[in-house]
């Protein structure tokens, strides 16, 4: 497990150039990000993963896009994504709805060579798929209370749109792939946890995925959750973590991920390795962001020409280039481009204790036992919501028994009120009556005696 801070003091040993070591030390340029280019066969990739063996020897965390499972044998965390769940139009916190629309619909268009309208009916698509999930504010911030359908819905609102325009049916046609692949299609959440990932030296495995287009649509998926993360996480002086993408021409578009990272990812502590066969797939403002450029052998006078103005070197040069890892590493230290030949990493002696100690189930156990421990954890908080769900029902339920107990006190209290009203009522009337009874029993004496008295005096 690595801690997360990289080592002021990181060097990272190239191969020799004029019979001595070469060393790139991030921490001496203008900032970390490194770019290698170099026709088939030239060491490019052989390239990386030398630089790969040298982050991994100083413990520096690093998170591999691998197209072709170039890479696995350095992981700490071979993540077989295929086996995760990664929803294309989750709103990560902070985000807005509105946001996600373009930034998706833009990303399947770039991905998948789609027109204008077509890429308007994606997004129309997408609010129509949040509205649907409950979210009634688009612009609003997702403060961790918004719950997506799962994507599969996606699918139904796609297919189902109302639109009548000639392109729709190419549309569907082209974007279909998406609703083949499990990993979106199971998908009601976002199972892979990049806090997990980016711990230690990770490889993600794109090779298994049916097309390019897909695969280039998940690496892209999956830098915008990193960078998500990034703006949460907060900015960093130390450099704790490599993002490194080999046949990096996939994701390279107007808007992409992948040039935000670039601009952006330096202040947070994150540096990024590119690497891809021609030099014209990045663009001269890509290239400006790169502290560190190797360029190997190109045989296009095109390419060579690029690499010539990039560099500061003949093109005949680079034309001229025939050993496997034999080319020219420039510095943004230094004025001139240097001539290095790249120790392969088969040539460091750490490298056999690798392949030796190299168990691909072992290396992916950390991730699948991740997986099963968030599937147990959604699995406990669904239950804990269908629990509550159920305290609900019977909170309601005492509830309203509750209210029809104190309708009942209500109405008997009402009538022993309403009898002691009248219990008072008829004592006052019998007082009342006592005193007049009374009065008149005294008027009745009165007349008795009078009657009496002249009784007595008719006798007489």
């Amino acid at each position: 497990m690595y801690n997360g801070k990289m080592n002021k003091d990181l060097s990272v040993y190239l191969g020799v150039s004029k019979g001595k070591p070469l060393n790139w030390n991030p921490k001496q340029e203008k900032n970390p990000h490194l770019i290698t280019v170099g026709g088939s066969g030239s060491g490019k990739t052989e390239t990386l993963k030398a630089i790969m063996l040298e982050l991994k020897k100083s413990k520096v965390s690093s998170l591999i896009l691998d197209f072709h499972n170039d890479f696995k044998i350095f992981a700490d965390n071979l993540v077989q994504i295929d086996k995760a769940t990664l929803h294309p139009l989750e709103v990560q916190i902070n985000e807005k709805p509105l946001d996600v629309c373009y930034k998706v619909s833009k990303m399947i268009a770039n991905v998948f060579v789609l027109g204008d309208v077509q890429e308007a009916i994606i997004r129309e698509a997408i609010k129509v798929f949040y509205i649907k999930s409950g979210i009634k504010d688009l612009k609003k911030e997702n403060d961790g209370t918004i719950e997506l359908m799962p994507f599969s819905y996606f699918r139904d609102i796609i297919f189902d749109t109302p639109i009548q325009n000639q392109g729709v049916p190419k549309l569907l046609a082209k974007i279909s792939v998406l609703f083949d692949v499990d990993l979106f299609m199971n998908a009601d959440g976002t199972s892979i946890s990049l806090d997990t990932i980016i711990k230690n030296l990770s490889v993600i495995e794109l090779l298994k995925f049916p097309t390019d287009e897909v695969k280039a649509l998940v690496a892209d998926l999956l830098l915008k959750k990193l960078i998500n993360f990034l703006y949460i996480k907060g900015k960093s002086e130390d450099y704790w973590l490599y993002v490194v993408i080999d046949e990096a021409h996939r994701m390279m578009y107007p808007g992409s991920p992948v040039e935000l990272l670039l601009r952006e990812s330096r202040k947070y502590g994150v540096g990024i390795i590119l690497a891809s066969q021609r030099p014209t797939d990045f663009s001269e403002t890509i290239l400006a962001n790169a502290g560190t450029i190797i360029a190997f052998q190109e045989s296009l006078d095109k390419d060579a020409v690029f690499l010539s103005k990039q560099l500061r070197i003949p093109k005949v040069n680079f034309q001229k280039l025939k050993t496997s890892g034999l080319g020219y590493c420039l510095f943004s230290s230094k004025d001139e481009a240097e001539k290095v030949q790249i120790t392969s990493v088969k040539d460091r002696k750490e490298y056999q204790e690798i392949a030796k100690n190299f168990d691909e189930e072992e290396r992916s156990d950390y991730f699948n036992k991740e997986l099963k421990r968030i599937k147990k954890e959604k699995d406990r908080y669904n239950n804990l919501e269908e629990s509550n769900k159920k305290q609900e029902i019977k909170i309601k339920e005492l509830e309203k028994e509750i209210s029809l107990i104190n309708g009942t006190l209500e109405r008997k209290e009402y009538l022993i009120n309403k009898h002691d009203i009248e219990t008072k009522s008829q004592q006052k009337e019998i007082i009342r009556l006592s005193h007049e009874n009374g009065k008149l029993t005294e008027k009745l004496e009165l007349r008795d005696e009078k009657i009496e008295k002249l009784e007595k005096k008719l006798k007489k």
